[in-house]
């Protein structure tokens, strides 16, 4: 689970998908007033916490900047974290719910494409 600060970092690295520095995160986080020491902690916990990875060095006056990237989509780790929250969850019920509320004929046979692909792919 992230904090709310490491979401609103995550959220940033999702949006703009390239590469970033510290510096970066701090100069696109708008209003926030986040020192370089606390995005430095931040970033270190997410990667961690696995969310996060190093990709590249920029020279940078003297020194090298580290760019991160996520090492998950948000999708991908929305799915991690609901099927690590309970022993009972699961695809099914996850996709079951969401058919459920899907109100939208064309997302439903937009899905049955991607099942029908996923099976051609694997046979």
């Amino acid at each position: 689970m992230m904090t709310k600060s490491e979401k609103q970092i995550m959220d940033l690295l999702w949006s703009v998908d390239e590469p970033l520095s510290c510096t970066e995160i701090i100069q696109m986080s708008g209003d926030k007033t986040w020192k370089d020491s606390y995005v430095h902690s931040l970033i270190k916990s997410l990667m961690k916490k696995d969310l996060v990875e190093v990709v590249s060095f920029e020279l940078v006056s003297r020194s090298y900047a580290r760019k991160f990237m996520p090492k998950l989509s948000k999708e991908q780790y929305c799915i991690r974290e609901y099927l690590n929250e309970s022993p009972d969850n699961n695809f099914v019920k996850l996709f079951t719910t969401y058919l459920d509320q899907c109100d939208s004929a064309d997302e439903v046979q937009a899905l049955e494409g991607v099942i029908e692909q996923w099976k051609t792919d694997r046979s």
